[in-house]
């Protein structure tokens, strides 16, 4: 309090509050369309003495000398007019001024598919996106693409996904006091879930959306760029299969499929009756014939009719038809001997094994001479 004059027995209220000091992060200018609120401070000019007001709870603001004015949910211009009013009763209107020092702080509820549910404080011109951030951001179950944001009454459907994918920041809007937030969650069985290197999160499904476009709402290319070679499609009821990154925007995917993106090279092994014996980086389109004819049969000595596959941890010989069924990262492809092989190597192995039955015959006859 202060009981300096100015011009004659009028005394200054209330000195200046430091908070007119505290400087505030504002994205645009404060206009006339701002509603004042609890929390507020105004401050006032009263001809050559000044203070700073905070609006009560009850939305009003008193000045002593001059009683209270009520300015909740007015206009910056309006509270103006409303207490300037009410000071021209002791100070000369023309010589007074109300002005902002510092907007208020609200708390905002959320609820949904984030780590802090609950009631949060919000600083003034708080934005939706950077909100759900300071909240801990949304569970990888969250549907990112209908939050609702209640307000008044009325619920606002917003797409977040939009803003990252497609610049779309007409759904980023302004909180004010009294919203309510709910992040969804992903309807389970009408997903596609996402797996990465030590990460694992769930986009909703929808009909006709591409695994490039999964992969972007998934957020993976904001977080890192391991260098994907395939992705794994596992779709119900249907055995896996390997695509290429470069199919990513041409292949759609059925609800509750999982998408494993993998960095590691994948492989076929081809032994046998070829050229090269050892690996061929496994191609998706390619059957047990293009990875023989990689390694490089040699059509004599080896035979089609007999190719068998070895798959699994615990492998088990397939029989396959080398032009129709798949071959899968990890396989190992055996060209077994055509019979003429296998029955000349079986005379040379009858003549190797008489030739060293009649050495050791004579080596013994000639033992026993002596």
């Amino acid at each position: 309090m202060s009981d300096i004059s100015s011009g004659g027995n009028r005394s200054v209220v209330q000195q200046r509050s430091s908070i007119a000091l505290t400087p505030a992060y504002a994205e645009n200018a404060v206009d006339s369309t701002y509603k004042i609120g609890p929390g507020d401070f105004l401050d006032i000019g009263l001809e050559n003495n000044y203070l700073t007001v905070q609006v009560y709870p009850d939305g009003t603001i008193a000045i002593e000398e001059c009683g209270s004015v009520s300015v909740m949910g007015k206009t910056l211009s309006e509270a103006r007019e409303l207490i300037l009013d009410l000071v021209s009763k002791r100070y000369k209107r023309e010589y007074c001024y109300v002005q902002l020092s510092a907007l208020k702080r609200f708390r905002v509820n959320v609820m949904g598919a984030i780590p802090n549910v609950g009631q949060h404080p919000v600083e003034p011109q708080t934005r939706l996106s950077y909100f759900i951030r300071q909240v801990g951001g949304p569970l990888p179950s969250a549907n990112l693409e209908d939050i609702m944001l209640i307000r008044h009454g009325d619920t606002l459907h917003i797409n977040y996904n939009a803003m990252s994918t497609k610049g779309d920041f007409s759904g980023d809007v302004m909180l004010e006091q009294g919203d309510q937030i709910f992040v969804p969650y992903v309807v389970l069985g009408e997903n596609v879930a996402m797996i990465f290197p030590g990460y694992r999160t769930s986009i909703a499904y929808k009909e006709g959306r591409t695994i490039q476009e999964y992969f972007e709402l998934s957020g993976a290319g904001r977080l890192h760029n391991y260098g994907y070679k395939m992705v794994c499609v596992r779709e119900p009821g249907e055995s896996p299969r390997w695509i290429p990154i470069t199919e990513m925007n041409k292949t759609t995917v059925k609800p509750n499929t999982e998408l494993e993106f993998t960095v590691k090279e994948m492989l076929v092994y081809v032994g046998g009756a070829v050229a090269r014996i050892g690996q061929v980086e496994y191609n998706p389109n390619w059957h047990a014939i293009d990875y023989i004819a990689a390694a490089g049969i040699n059509t004599i000595s080896g035979s089609w009719s007999q190719v068998k596959v070895w798959r699994g941890n615990k492998p088990d010989a397939l029989s396959v038809s080398v032009t129709e069924d798949p071959i899968l990262p990890g396989d190992y492809i055996e060209i077994p001997k055509s019979r003429y092989e296998a029955f000349k190597d079986f005379t040379l192995f009858l003549a190797s094994l008489l030739t060293v039955v009649s050495s050791a015959f004579i080596i013994y006859a000639s033992y026993n001479k002596q």
